[in-house]
């Protein structure tokens, strides 16, 4: 094999290329879009975690605790009861998880909890308890709210029935009396009355001169009052929902969840005009500055930007939160492990992004190799930007800045990691093609050194005997006295070697010696 016939490995720089205007501009628009989709990320964190009490409300199962609830509205639907009965249970779970989710969008501490379930979250009371209690608020550790809730057909007839000491409701008084939204208002109305005309009865007896009697009846209404002006309290549902979250859950709850997930989109497009906004007015300021664009055509851009920037953060707000709400109360681990970070954040922004690389390969605007090189890209920058987000949140304690300043570092950051990872990639595919040259070199150099050992044993075959016996003749003319002798034998040796010695004897180096011939090597 020759040595020739091996092609030279291409290096790098024959094969990278720079890049064009058009992908900075996408890895430019990637960063603002990636900057304005982490601005929701506290707004999906809050709002996330909100949708996760729904989820926990119709599976029965707080995951995020470990914990199995005593009611779950997909169990209650279930149930072999009336729809009234279970329209009752229903209440109390949805209405639990409706206070919660609002508690979290405000940042309260404060958390409703079923009596049923105080227990499992180790808040442990009486057996008596939970027939006087069916909600409470926990704040703390400490109960600070006690309800009991009541979805039935009449409200003023409860109210009655709790305000008669001799009625087995009357356990009841002094707790907060939750009725179905239609029902408050008109209860309300019956004890006031009620109080009014049990006062003016009071002051006829006193005026007939039984006082003890009218005592009872100031008392009664009394109760009344308290009912009227501090007991009952609105359910947060009416009636009517009440019998759909226990008939038809599912949709109740999805409901629930896209209701929540607008508000959240809503809140995420404000954040998001603001910061994509920002962007995009400090950029197309800076081309103004340099004579790039037009000013009349930069404050179109500006509007543009802005506007898209808010239809990506009311996206971001509102998938982001939906699917954190999900993963948050997902059986798995790892699910709920990635709902902590800003992963449901950046499903729309990855989305949009990747479908940009794909549009542009299926334009055939870019290779196979450079689609599967910005995916990865891309996939890298968004990952770390949620990491990176953290990090920002920590050191700018504002709400959505920091985090939006740490996920634009983690993208830069992470595209260069990514593009430095890449060519050392590249670098390891050359060597590899270094290294099956050098391989062929090596083969080739085996099959010469092959054939010129062969040829080595066969003159060692050979030569190597009569070497022998002309060294031995050598040292021995060599410790002779004869110089004659010895002159025969080094050329004798120096011929087997393949040199012809310029002096044969003694009397031809004396020769030269005496003449002026000039002495050839």
């Amino acid at each position: 094999m020759n040595f020739n016939d091996i092609a030279p490995v291409p290096t790098a720089d024959t094969e990278e290329q720079p890049l064009a205007p058009a992908d900075r501009e996408a890895i430019a628009r990637d960063r603002a879009n990636t900057a304005t989709a982490l601005s929701a990320s506290e707004t999906v964190s809050r709002y996330g975690s909100a949708n996760a009490e729904f989820v926990k409300a119709y599976t029965g199962v707080d995951n995020e605790h470990g914990v199995k609830l005593s009611k779950g509205l997909k169990g209650i639907s279930q149930e072999n009861t009336g729809v009234k009965h279970r329209a009752g249970w229903a209440a109390e779970v949805s209405s639990t998880s409706r206070e919660n989710a609002e508690a979290i969008i405000n940042k309260s501490s404060e958390r409703s909890i079923r009596s049923d379930d105080l227990k499992h979250y180790g808040i442990e009371t009486d057996g008596k308890y939970r027939e006087a209690v069916d909600r409470v608020r926990v704040k703390d550790g400490e109960i600070v709210y006690e309800a009991q809730t009541k979805v039935e057909a009449n409200g003023n007839r409860v109210a009655n029935q709790v305000s008669h000491e001799d009625h087995k409701y009357s356990k009841y008084f002094g707790k907060k009396l939750e009725l179905p939204t239609e029902q408050v208002e008109e209860a309300k109305t019956y004890c006031r009355t009620r109080a009014q005309n049990l006062r003016n009865r009071a002051d006829k007896l006193d005026s007939e001169g039984k006082p003890e009697v009218a005592a009872k009846f100031r008392e009664r209404a009394e109760r009344f009052d308290k009912l009227a002006d501090e007991d009952i309290v609105d359910l947060g549902l009416d009636t009517a929902q009440a019998i759909d979250y226990a008939e038809r859950p599912l949709r109740e709850t999805l409901k629930d969840i896209a209701r929540t997930s607008h508000r959240a989109g809503v809140e995420g497009a404000k954040y998001g005009a603001l910061i994509g906004g920002s962007i995009s007015l400090l950029t197309n300021a800076f081309k103004v500055a340099q004579d790039t664009k037009e000013l009349g055509e930069a404050a179109q851009d500006v509007v543009l930007d802005t506007a898209k920037a808010a239809a990506l953060g009311y996206g971001t707000a509102f998938a982001g939160s939906a699917l954190k709400g999900a993963m948050q109360q997902s059986s798995s681990q790892t699910l709920r492990t990635l709902a902590g970070t800003n992963a449901p954040a950046l499903v729309v922004n990855i989305c949009l992004s990747l479908t940009t690389s794909i549009h542009r390969y299926i334009k055939d605007e870019i290779s196979e190799a450079q689609l599967l090189e910005e995916l990865g890209e891309k996939g890298a920058g968004m990952l770390s930007s949620s990491m990176m987000a953290v990090l920002g949140q920590i050191a700018v304690p504002i709400p959505f800045v920091g985090a939006a300043i740490g996920g634009m570092i983690g993208y830069t950051l992470s595209s260069s990691f990514y593009q430095c990872a890449f060519e050392a990639a590249r670098d390891v595919e050359l060597s590899r093609r270094q290294l099956a040259r050098v391989q062929m070199i090596q083969e080739a150099a085996r099959e010469r050194i092959a054939e010129e050992q062969a040829r080595l044993d066969e003159f060692t075959r050979r030569e190597i005997p009569q070497l022998r016996t002309e060294t031995a003749q050598l040292f021995v003319a060599v410790n002779g006295a004869d110089s004659d002798a010895f002159a025969v034998a080094i050329n004798q040796y120096a011929t087997l070697l393949g040199k012809q010695l310029a002096f044969s004897s003694q009397s031809e180096f004396d020769t030269f010696m005496d003449s002026d011939a000039p002495l050839v090597l």
